[in-house]
């Protein structure tokens, strides 16, 4: 269980992303305690891009830490999120976020009690946040949860936030049992980043219900806070005016990535059988998955009997779409 001084590692990939400072800004600002707070960021720029965009316009820090790329030499979001681990020194928790997002008041506080509340050292908690405009108006008047959405024209697991707490009137009294990771807001034990370490040949697609088997595989249980902690912004555009752009808009051979991505899921999720034949598969697609594959505690066929979800049949349970999911022993 946390103390009251454990630390927080922040991992963020940014990707030409105008509004990473003011993200910063935020979380230090809104924090109770900035100073357990250790930030990892990779950050992807080009030399055209604004100088206001890095370094000279992030807030003063004792424990931030950078990794920079050239953007066109990026490869990909979960490229990006694996440099950023490399920053990792052993903090107690992980926290895992996207390039723009805001907090409330005391958020490293309210997280960790958020955590201890689901009464299992083994909790992750991630959800889609609900969103919020610039500057700083957050959503406050729905709690969100995920739930199974549907397999899209690959074959791959898509999920869905869902809105399903009225607030204040139907604030739940603890985290809530999920199936589902969300890239942008994960949360768990610092052990995470050695035994489920994210995957840098996976691209963009694929990596949440990648991340949420092998987390669960892994004796890790996912949980969607019962709270409102952080907000992210789902239209990129800063305070400024400045818009950002994505990888796949910049690099003409996205595809080529993400060709490969999908390979690596299905092989990890045993439903190649299922993928389109365009992707054509090869062994150099799938070469080093063992050192990002599925744990040994519990098997990927028990995942999919809890979750109500199969990757070979392409199946959803009418729960598993609603994002009810029953608590689980380890």
């Amino acid at each position: 269980m946390p103390d009251s001084k454990s630390t927080i590692f922040i991992q963020i990939a940014a990707y030409r992303d105008p509004d990473l400072p003011a993200t910063l800004i935020d979380l230090i600002h809104q924090a109770a305690h900035p100073e357990r707070l250790h930030i990892g960021i990779c950050l992807q720029l080009e030399d055209c891009d604004p100088t206001e965009w890095g370094e000279t316009s992030f807030p003063k820090h004792p424990y931030l830490s950078i990794i920079r790329f050239r953007a066109a030499d990026s490869q990909g979001a979960c490229w990006a999120r694996h440099q950023a681990q490399k920053l990792f020194q052993g903090e107690a928790f992980l926290l895992q976020i996207d390039s723009h997002m805001r907090a409330i008041p005391n958020w490293d506080v309210l997280l960790l009690q958020t955590w201890a509340e689901c009464r299992d050292p083994s909790a992750v908690l991630s959800v889609y946040p609900n969103g919020f405009r610039l500057p700083r108006q957050l959503q406050l008047d729905s709690l969100p949860v995920m739930g199974a959405q549907r397999f899209d024209d690959y074959g791959i697991l898509k999920f869905q936030g869902i809105s399903r707490y009225r607030l204040p009137e139907q604030q739940p009294h603890k985290p809530i049992v999920s199936a589902c990771v969300a890239g942008g807001f994960q949360f768990g034990p610092g052990e995470i980043v050695a035994r489920v370490p994210y995957d840098p040949k996976l691209y963009f697609y694929g990596e949440e219900i990648s991340m949420s088997v092998r987390l669960w595989t892994h004796g890790f249980n996912i949980y969607c806070p019962h709270q409102l902690l952080v907000f992210h912004l789902y239209k990129s555009l800063a305070a400024n005016g400045d818009r950002s752009t994505t990888h796949w808009a910049d690099h003409s051979d996205w595809f080529q990535l993400n060709r490969r991505s999908l390979v690596r899921v299905h092989t990890l999720l045993g439903s190649m059988n299922q993928a389109p034949a365009s992707l054509k598969p090869s062994t150099d697609d799938v070469d080093d998955l063992n050192n990002y594959g599925l744990g040994c505690q519990r098997s990927l066929e028990a995942f999919q009997d809890w979750a109500g979800v199969n990757f070979v049949r392409q199946t959803i349970s009418e729960e598993a779409m609603a994002g009810h999911f029953k608590s689980v022993e380890s």
